[in-house]
């Protein structure tokens, strides 16, 4: 799975810095997610997860940070 963080504005704007993190756990509704050093997103900014099913169907989830 790829995390990309959004950048806030009026509705979702499109990314205009790519920080690809890694999901390292998911406990309910907490993910942790880990980014290289210095790239971690602002607070009220987006990451969005995408990755694919077991069936190969795309998933697309933006997560609040």
């Amino acid at each position: 799975m790829r995390i990309n963080p959004t950048t806030s504005g009026s509705g979702v704007s499109t990314l205009e810095k790519k920080s690809p993190g890694r999901v390292v756990q998911i406990i309910g509704p907490v993910l942790d997610v880990a980014f290289p050093p210095g790239k971690m997103p602002n607070i009220y900014n987006a990451l969005v997860v995408q990755g694919q099913d077991s069936v190969g169907q795309p998933i697309n989830v933006a997560c609040e940070v």
